[in-house]
């Protein structure tokens, strides 16, 4: 019987080059009972991967581990929690409200410092005011001023010259 194909396939399998579905025909074919002389070397390799594919830790190894170390097994359990939609929007309610808490803020300092200069421009809008007012007073009517304006005793407002 002719082996070549076998042949190139381990020559192609040394080098890195086979594939899944050839690296499983070589392990089908050195599981046989008739393997040729020349090939029986690689036999025992192709078996002992095999063997060693199928052997797996065991559930326990991290505790036998952990003891031989000398440290204890951890308890830690970790517990998967659902996220709901309200959960996943957290952060941003959380955002909103620092945000609106800042503009509060914010709008109260404003409105207390405009209050002063509100207060100023109404005294000085007061002033202008009493000014215009007495300016027509003194030039509209000048027979009927006070004597607060003018400084006189109100006896000497009547008299005077017209």
């Amino acid at each position: 019987m002719d082996y070549k194909y076998i042949e190139q396939l381990l020559e192609r399998y040394w080098e890195c080059q086979t594939t899944l579905e050839e690296e499983a025909i070589l392990r089908n074919f050195f599981r046989q009972e008739d393997v040729p002389a020349s090939l029986l070397p690689y036999r025992q390799f192709f078996n002992e991967q095999d063997e060693m594919s199928e052997e797996h830790l065991g559930k326990d190894f991290a505790d036998k581990m952990l003891r031989l170390v000398g440290e204890e097994t951890p308890v830690h359990v970790c517990k998967a929690r659902r996220l709901t939609f309200m959960r996943r929007l957290r952060p941003f309610y959380r955002a909103a409200g620092l945000i609106a808490i800042l503009l509060t803020i914010g709008n109260a300092a404003h409105q207390s410092f405009s209050e002063d200069e509100d207060i100023a421009d109404n005294q000085q809008m007061a002033e202008s005011i009493a000014a215009d007012s007495l300016q027509q007073i003194t030039i509209g009517q000048p027979e009927q001023q006070s004597a607060e304006l003018t400084k006189q005793p109100i006896d000497t407002i009547n008299t005077l010259p017209r």
